[in-house]
């Protein structure tokens, strides 16, 4: 929908939180020799009105700000769906495989003559728009935002490092952009549902992390996408983790080992200690 060469992309539910956020993205997104192949400069994303508790854990430090530290002295981190710069070229193929778009004037280096208001910009817009356009074009496949699983941002992010793209992750003290969190339990079951799902349905497919990642990023950065894709495994673990013990004690079984020494008295040990230091000093 937009011929611009760098593309942002926000929740509906975000803001910018600075001003000089444009300035710093294009201070690394301009300097070819840095990262040649850099395609978007990926900003945590960070929350207001967060309570002190945070009983929900709507703050996903690990996913949003640890993991993308890590995964930065690789490739770069994932996509995490907002506060995400963009490289307009990177939706057209990898960095050495230029896909043409079937419409010419949605081409990347394409530049628009005629005002925006125009008859012919806005038939195209909407034919762009239209349900029916990706239908047996490569949008969604093998350019643009790739489709195919509940976790479009992390699908995405992933298909475009194993065509060869790097990214960037900035975060600064103060956050470029801030969003709203779920403030209920059934909110934050329906996100973690969703979340799941999608990522199970990539860790699955033929483009696994595990299999086709490792062969196209090494297996570093396949390991970190196969953390993300397969974290809704971590579930039986954690469960268990935390019901057994309770369980256990309800049934009165056991949940440490029993000890099968007595312990010495404390005054008894406390004797010996001390006419042992006794006779050293008279060996001595």
């Amino acid at each position: 929908m937009t011929n611009a060469p760098i593309i942002l992309t926000l929740d509906c539910d975000m803001y910018s939180n600075d001003p000089s956020t444009l300035e710093r993205v294009l201070c690394y997104l301009s300097d070819k020799f840095r990262k040649p192949n850099c395609g978007y400069f990926q900003f945590p994303q960070r929350f207001h009105g967060l309570n002190r508790a945070d009983i929900y854990a709507s703050e996903l430090k690990r996913l949003l700000i640890l993991a993308p530290y890590g995964m930065d002295g690789l490739l770069g981190p994932s996509y995490v769906g907002t506060g995400c710069f963009f490289h307009r070229r990177v939706f057209f193929g990898g960095p050495s495989a230029y896909i043409e778009p079937e419409i010419p004037a949605l081409s990347p280096d394409n530049i628009v003559d005629k005002p925006i208001n125009s008859e012919k910009i806005l038939n195209l817009a909407l034919h762009v728009s239209g349900c029916n356009y990706e239908n047996k074009t490569n949008w969604g496949s093998k350019m643009g935002f790739r489709y195919g699983s509940l976790v479009e941002d992390y699908y995405t992010g992933f298909r475009l490092q194993c065509e060869g793209w790097h990214s960037i992750f900035c975060n600064p003290s103060r956050p470029a952009f801030l969003g709203d969190v779920p403030i209920n339990l059934n909110d934050i079951l329906n996100q973690t549902k969703r979340w799941s799902v999608g990522l199970l349905e990539v860790g699955f497919s033929k483009f696994s992390p595990l299999t086709f990642g490792v062969r196209a990023m090494g297996i570093l950065m396949g390991l970190s996408y196969a953390h993300y894709a397969f974290w809704p495994v971590w579930s039986f673990p954690v469960a268990t983790y935390a019901f057994l013990p309770s369980l256990a004690l309800l049934n009165a079984i056991p949940i440490f080992p029993k000890v099968k020494s007595t312990p010495t008295p404390l005054w008894i040990a406390s004797t010996w200690s001390q006419s042992h230091v006794n006779n050293i000093s008279l060996d001595e």
